[in-house]
């Protein structure tokens, strides 16, 4: 009988237990550990009015921009954009800040004034946020070295590293380790080419699982398409506002078979070069030529005429290219919308 009193106690407790747990998660939403992270972020981007409402109540998921997993009380998303003012002045990143957030699977932490990382406290040491999927740099001062840091990012599924200081030719050694990358934002950058301590080759880029691409806006000519080759998986290609001039050579990207999407405004392209056997831009349904007109240049004919050789071209965009008078026949494809 005693016995048998003990047991229900037992399992009593153990049922109290359980809950005072599920209550503590719902009072406090997040770890101990993951909320003093929180406030050293706080006091490390210098208090800005975005994260005054941070501490002033226990749950630290009902805090603006944090959001948790409510199963097992974890951090997963850390909404940090536009959290500082430009008078706030210049930060230098102390990445270890977030270590501590084990399920993180998205940070952003784009138009902080960002112009680097702490010395030794680089994205390096998230190396071991397994769940880590976006990271969206967009809108800092990161120069190129900050690619050096990103290698060991491997569950990485975006990467944004648009309008920073990028310039020149930069280097894609740890940049191919990222194996698991869909998307790839490099635009508005100063950017000429891509380099490798391995020397040179047509497929400097190796990211085969990549289907987006962004490098507008910087500084790349027709040399650069070769090192595009290795990008089998790519749908989604933007080299707007570059300097692309006169022939454009599909076969340079003949190993991207499944480009959909090609994104081309800002240049001065005259005509699209293919042969009989070329493979890519084989599946191209939408190309954008927009703002194709610089320095007062009419479109060329011959551009007009070789888009027919692109068998499921289906949308055009040609907008802002001052066109006058008629077409002819030349874009007179069935279902092509432009």
């Amino acid at each position: 009988m005693g016995l048998n009193r003990f047991s229900s106690l037992a399992g009593t407790l153990m049922i109290y237990a359980m809950v005072l747990s599920q209550s503590w998660w719902s009072c406090h939403g997040c770890l101990d550990e993951e909320r003093s992270a929180l406030l050293r972020i706080k006091s490390s981007f210098n208090y800005p009015i975005f994260l005054q409402s941070w501490g002033k109540v226990a749950n630290c998921c009902s805090w603006e921009g944090v959001d948790c997993n409510f199963t097992t009380g974890r951090v997963v998303e850390l909404h940090l954009s536009r959290i500082r003012e430009e008078g706030m002045g210049d930060l230098y990143l102390n990445v270890s800040l977030f270590r501590p957030f084990q399920e993180l699977q998205y940070l952003y932490l784009s138009r902080n004034f960002i112009v680097g990382c702490v010395e030794n406290e680089g994205f390096e040491r998230l190396s071991g946020l397994d769940s880590l999927e976006v990271l969206n740099l967009g809108v800092n001062k990161f120069d190129n070295s900050i690619l050096s840091s990103l290698g060991g990012l491997s569950s990485l599924r975006s990467l944004y590293l648009y309008r920073n200081q990028l310039k020149g030719a930069i280097s894609v050694d740890e940049l191919n380790n990222l194996t698991s990358l869909r998307s790839l934002d490099f635009g508005g950058n100063e950017i000429e080419s891509f380099k490798s301590i391995h020397g040179t080759s047509d497929d400097l880029l190796r990211l085969r699982n990549l289907e987006s691409l962004g490098l507008n806006v910087n500084h790349f000519n027709d040399s650069a398409l070769s090192s595009l080759k290795g990008l089998s998986s790519l749908k989604s290609l933007d080299i707007g506002y570059n300097q692309l001039k006169g022939s454009f050579n599909v076969t340079e990207l003949d190993a991207l078979i499944n480009l959909e999407e090609v994104y081309l405004d800002g240049n001065e392209i005259d005509k699209f070069v293919l042969s009989k056997d070329t493979r890519g831009f084989g599946n191209v349904s939408l190309i954008s030529l927009s703002n194709s007109n610089s320095n007062g240049r009419a479109l060329p004919f011959a551009l007009l005429q070789s888009l027919t050789k692109f068998p499921n071209l289906r949308t055009l965009s040609l907008d802002e290219n001052n066109l006058e008078g008629s077409f002819g026949t030349t874009l007179d494809k069935g279902n092509l919308w432009y």
